[in-house]
Order: structure tokens, then C-alpha cells, then sequence
């Protein structure tokens, strides 16, 4: 299993498919590294196409302790996987969680990132959403504290909003998240 050892020990899966410009890939809150699968087959012809499991995302490493969970760690994360693989400057394509990974990583480490793409990136809702979208957010946490991920099954699934994946079964999904509506 190929993997890159963070700054703070975390072992991080990652998977390289092609040759050329490197092109990462960083996946969103509800997918994994297997989630750009579409992408990586279509762009590996003509790149070296990245991905990796977060921390936190089995095969990576999953620390119990909530500090070793921030914004900044996913940006070190990043960094990490890209000179884990001898990578000095690369494409970088972000969604939703990784979107914001991808914008930070380009702000703080410009000489890194030859280009980015940040898709569907928010901070939260409009203000008049501010209580209901609190919520949701504390029904989601309180869903995977008691009911995790078992069997695949996300408590993202069928939930409204930003990021929302669908009734279906996942393997039927392919590696790929949809949004509903």
C-alpha cells in the first residue's frame, strides 16, 4: 500500500495513476481518495494524477484525538503527499472539504500549486440560515458519533444540503458522489 508519513506521524494512502504534470486531487467530507476515480482515468492519459485518502479516511491513518484534526493539518496533508512523492509544484483540483484544502494550500503555499481548482467551498449558510444550518450540522456530527459509517453507509446520505448524497447504494454510486436535487 503505497503511503506518505505526515510531519506529526500520520500514515497517509495515497494512489498515483499516469505520467506527466502532476494533477492532485483532494476529496470532499462525504468521498474518499476513490471518489475522483472518473477524473483520474479521463486526465491520466496526459497527467500523473494524485489522490489520497485524508486523514481520517481509511486506508489513512484515523487519529482519535480531535486536535490532530484542523484546516491547517489538511493544508500540511497536502504538502506532505506532494513531497512524499517528490513533487515540487502541481495542478491541484479540491471539492467541498478539499476545496477549501486546495484555496489554502494555493494562499499559503503559492510556489507549490501550478493551478487551482476550488469547487463547491462555503463557509456555512446565509445569516438568515445561520440557526437551521447549525442544526443540521449538529444532527449530522451527532449521527456519525453514534452510528458512524457501518457498512459504507455515511449519515450524509439523503440529508438536504451542500454535499448531500443521495439514497443508493454505494457501490452503485461507482466512486462517484452526486448531489442531490
Amino acid at each position: 500500500m503505497p503511503t506518505i508519513t505526515a510531519d506529526d506521524g500520520v500514515t497517509l494512502y495515497t494512489e498515483t495513476t499516469g505520467t506527466g504534470v502532476p494533477l492532485l486531487f483532494i476529496h470532499e467530507f462525504a468521498g474518499d481518495h476513490r471518489s475522483w476515480e472518473p477524473q483520474v482515468r479521463f486526465f491520466s492519459g496526459g497527467y500523473r494524477c494524485i489522490t489520497y485518502a485524508a486523514r481520517g479516511y481509511p486506508p489513512s491513518d484515523v487519529p482519535e484525538d480531535p486536535t490532530a484534526y484542523s484546516q491547517e493539518r489538511a493544508v500540511a496533508d497536502a504538502v506532505a503527499v506532494l513531497d512524499g512523492l517528490g513533487v515540487s509544484r502541481a495542478h491541484v483540483v479540491g471539492l467541498s472539504m478539499g476545496g477549501f484544502t486546495a484555496l489554502h494550500l494555493a494562499v499559503r503555499h503559492p510556489g507549490r500549486v501550478a493551478s487551482a481548482v476550488v469547487a463547491a467551498a462555503g463557509y456555512g449558510a446565509l445569516p438568515e440560515r445561520r440557526e437551521a444550518f447549525r442544526a443540521e450540522c449538529d444532527a449530522i456530527a451527532s449521527a456519525f458519533e453514534t452510528e458512524g459509517c457501518r457498512g459504507g453507509r455515511s449519515p450524509l446520505r439523503g440529508r438536504p444540503g451542500p454535499g448531500a448524497v443521495p439514497e443508493q447504494e454505494p457501490a452503485r454510486l461507482g466512486g462517484v458522489r452526486h448531489r442531490a436535487g
